[in-house]
């Protein structure tokens, strides 16, 4: 039983972590534009802060994301899930859809 709580949540995490906002990457590429002026110093630095864009990548797909898209807003920036922002919509499926499946499931956690 603990195996497929375990699957269903990673699957949960794994499908609904691949995009969003990336809030975390967002500020720490942010951060590195802000110490330097210089184009050479901020390439030197983004290979330095490696680890550091490594660990907020997973944090944003792991975490950040995944809470986006449940909640329909990105707990870091307070701006609406990427999900449920208008496009050009090609295939149109909401009109044929309950109501409970063109919105977040979950509360925003603010």
């Amino acid at each position: 039983m603990k195996k497929m709580v375990f699957v269903a949540v990673s699957l949960v995490t794994l499908l609904t972590g691949c995009a969003g906002q990336m809030a975390a990457t967002n500020a720490t590429m942010k951060f590195n534009m802000d110490v330097v002026d210089n184009r050479y110093a901020r390439g030197g630095l983004t290979i330095a802060m490696a680890p550091v864009y490594a660990v907020t990548t997973v944090a944003d797909y792991m975490v950040l994301n995944p809470i986006e898209f449940w909640t329909g807003e990105n707990a870091v920036t307070q701006k609406q899930s990427i999900y449920d922002v208008k496009g050009e919509d090609y295939i149109k499926i909401n009109d044929q859809l309950d109501d409970d499946l063109k919105t977040a499931p979950i509360k925003p956690l603010n």
